[in-house]
């Protein structure tokens, strides 16, 4: 009996020490993971902050995960992110007002086969650089910039695409007798200074900036996408400051189709175009002055697109195909960009073709040739698995030929082919609710333009011979 109760004791006091050694280690593993998903959780809010600092509008209601493309966060949609292969991570973005975002980070682990343990992190995210914007409601006149024969090479040529990006406005125009692309400082923005300037192949259609160069779609056929190194804007004249990509039969399925629409998400240029591939994709990650053949390519576009824009894995594309005027390309996949929905926009007059459009939030806004009804369409697109749902129409009886959206005072800024007020400023801070702000009546007819909110200015391209850059300001 004394063996047998000694024993139990024993028994007893081993489980017991088991226990106590069990727990304490699981209480130290448990412990390590909470601080590394601490740390894992800050992780998340400071990549959230720098893409606030970018710009806050990139920062969409919704749940991410985090990837770092050439150095830089990005949001990725509804993808968590898997770190170390034990952590998973969500961020989740949501609207406090116009001007400031709740930001919650979470990281989640399996403590135990039975047991999910997670670390979350909050804070609010505002627009610190932000300024007040001017009144509107009565646009004036900055100054006219006037493209001479002394000055570029030819006083006749028609601008065709415009840019902004780091105090700087670069310009495209017609090809033909002087240069086509041009560089601006407009720092200060009543006194624009002509940098540089350079002879294109063909006429610029689009161009995008980002970082050191400026990436131009071109109608030439043996060099439909132009890139110029513009480090040195005094120096772009330079020949070996250029590089081409040639569309040909063998990388894109035509070797004479124009390319007439770009953007990017400074990782990936996405560019629409005629013939062949329609929709293709250029990786500048690696050598963004070089970038090659598209890795990415779609046959499934229909019409000749004018504009495109993108918002989380999708890029929007419109055309003048009657029966399709709003494209969706989905880009996950980089290599295989499919096309899953296709918008007629036959509200009214199903024969106009669509202009121009721009992302609104969670809604998108399209704008078309002027109909019987209406010009503006307003889509919401906060439900991305599905086709864009048509949520207002607006009729102004003009086209809209080019948009820009400023989070920054909710405007929606338009050019149209309004005779008596061809620049237009919307107020947009309900997307379904469009309602006219002001107007200014442009010497001739306006074709692109940028709107920068930290200068406060409007930077039009112009098919005036004495103006070809108007600059206007608000009152």
């Amino acid at each position: 009996m004394e063996v047998i109760l000694a024993s139990a004791f024993f028994a007893l006091i081993v489980t017991a020490l088991g226990g106590i050694l069990a727990y304490g280690e699981e209480s130290t593993a448990v412990g390590g993971s909470t601080s590394r998903a601490s740390y894992l959780a800050e992780e998340g809010l400071e990549a959230v902050r720098n893409i606030r600092d970018n710009n806050l509008v990139n920062m969409v209601d919704g749940t991410y995960g985090l990837a770092t493309t050439s150095n830089k966060w990005n949001l990725v949609l509804n993808t968590p992110d898997i770190t170390d292969s034990y952590f998973t991570r969500a961020v989740q973005i949501g609207s406090v007002d116009s001007k400031t975002k709740s930001v919650t980070s979470t990281v989640s682990w399996n403590a135990t086969l039975q047991r999910t343990k997670s670390v979350v992190l909050n804070t609010l995210l505002t627009r610190w650089q932000t300024k007040t914007s001017g009144d509107w409601t009565i646009p004036l006149l900055g100054i006219n910039f006037d493209l001479t024969v002394a000055n570029s090479g030819n006083n006749t040529a028609d601008p065709t695409a415009i840019a902004f990006a780091n105090n700087k406005v670069y310009l495209g125009r017609t090809n033909g007798a002087g240069r086509e692309f041009f560089i601006f400082d407009v720092s200060a923005p009543d006194a624009p200074v002509l940098l540089g300037q350079r002879d294109l192949d063909g006429t610029p259609r689009s161009i995008v900036i980002n970082g050191n160069y400026a990436y131009v779609a071109s109608t030439d056929n043996a060099s439909e996408l132009q890139i110029i190194d513009i480090s040195n804007p005094a120096t772009i004249a330079n020949v070996g400051k250029l590089t081409v990509v040639n569309l040909t039969n063998a990388n894109s399925n035509n070797n004479n189709g124009d390319l007439l629409a770009l953007t990017t998400d400074g990782s990936y240029l996405y560019g629409a175009r005629t013939g062949g591939d329609e929709f293709l994709i250029f990786d500048i990650s690696v050598t963004p002055s070089t970038p090659g053949d598209p890795i990415g390519r779609g046959n499934t576009l229909v019409g000749v697109p004018t504009d495109i824009v993108l918002s989380g894995n999708y890029a929007y594309v419109v055309t003048d195909d009657n029966g399709a005027e709003l494209q969706v390309m989905d880009i996950t996949n980089k290599s295989a960009p499919t096309r899953p929905f296709a918008v007629d926009m036959a509200s009214g007059d199903n024969n106009a073709n669509a202009l121009s459009l721009v992302v609104v939030g969670t809604n998108l806004i399209v704008g078309r040739a002027v109909a019987t009804s209406p010009e503006f369409f307003t889509y919401d697109i906060s439900n991305q698995a599905i086709a864009p749902v048509l949520s207002a129409t607006l009729e102004v009886g003009f086209s809209v030929l080019d948009l820009y959206f400023s989070s920054d005072n909710n405007h929606l800024f338009a050019v149209t082919s309004d005779a008596t007020n061809d620049f237009k400023v919307f107020d947009a801070t309900v997307a379904t609710a469009l309602s006219l702000l002001g107007q200014y009546d442009l010497v001739a007819s306006p074709i692109f333009f940028v709107y920068n909110f930290i200068l406060d200015r409007a930077f039009v391209a112009d098919v005036s011979d004495t103006a070809e850059l108007v600059i206007l300001k608000p009152s």
